[in-house]
This record gives C-alpha cells, structure tokens and sequence, in this order.
C-alpha cells in the first residue's frame, strides 16, 4: 500500500529491483537510483528500511562530499548502499568519482587521513532522496547521465494524514 501510494505502478518493480541490487556486493548494473519529489511523501523512508535490512553494511552520506572528499570515498570501502537522505541541491562540480564508484569492477585508489593511499574494493550503491534532480556544472555526457535512474514520486495528497510510526510498520515488515 506504502508503495502504491509513493510512485506511479510501472515504477514499482524498478524499485523492487533496485533494492534487491543493493544486496549483491557488484556494481554490475551501473546505476544509482533517485526518487525525486516536491517533499512529505515519504521518499525518505526507503531509507529507513534499507538500514534496517543491511545495518551497517549501510551507510548515510552526502553525494556532494564523496565527489569532494577523498576521505569520503574510502568510508564507504566494502559498503553496500550510501543513502544520501536529503541531496543537496546544488550542481556538482566534477563528476569523476561518481561515475567511477557507480561503474567500479577495478580496485579504486583510496585514501584516510594521515595514512598512505590504498586499492580499495568499491561496490557500494547509492540512493539517494531530494526535491530535484543531480546535476552536473560541467559534465553533460551521457555517462553521467546515464548512471541515474531516477523515479519521480507522486504527489503527497492533502487530506492525508501522515503516519508518524510508519517506518516502524514498514521495518516490522523486513
């Protein structure tokens, strides 16, 4: 019901198959998945059930910092999913490190403060949830692109009235 309520019914399957991505250590499908809305529908609570699904194999982040930091990146090192609950708005600078992370099959240069850079093994997944879409300063490549898959949610309806224990429900439910 949660679902039906949240995205468009040829949508759902998408998502479903996502998730289940998200539980293979493989970056195989080259993708990172989005779901885009104006707010308050209930996006973010994708969220919470994959943390309760994966504990610690998931992290919360922020996609502009992983593009940013090298720290940043090596924090998610044999990480299955980053869930970047609320993304920035603002357009990214460089893309690099993004596509690579998404596409990774290779070991990936690495780095943590005050010790010598490493090959690391990435295949960490990222979801992320935000009130538009990731864009790029520079890079409009297909390649950039091409890596998202985005799904727009529906919009929250007036009369509803939120759940504040949903995410709870939905988590008995893993």
């Amino acid at each position: 019901q949660f679902l039906s309520e949240l995205l468009q019914p040829e949508d759902i399957p998408t998502l479903q198959e996502f998730l289940g991505y998200c539980l293979l250590p493989t970056t195989k499908g080259q993708k990172m998945l989005m779901l885009i809305g104006k707010g308050g529908e209930g996006k973010s609570r994708i969220g919470v059930v994959m943390q309760a699904m994966l504990g610690a194999n998931l992290k919360n982040g922020s996609i502009a910092k992983v593009e940013r930091s090298p720290f940043a990146r090596a924090d998610l090192e044999h990480e299955l999913v980053m869930v970047d609950d609320d993304m920035k708005m603002e357009a990214l600078k460089s893309t690099h490190y993004l596509k690579s992370l998404i596409t990774a099959e290779m070991p990936m240069d690495l780095e943590r403060k005050g010790e010598q850079s490493y090959q690391g093994e990435m295949y960490v997944r990222f979801l992320a949830f935000s009130n538009g879409d990731l864009e790029s300063l520079y890079d409009h490549s297909d390649g950039f692109y091409r890596r998202q898959l985005i799904l727009s949610v529906k919009k929250k309806p007036l009369d509803r009235e939120d759940d504040p224990f949903l995410a709870d429900k939905l988590v008995a439910e893993v």
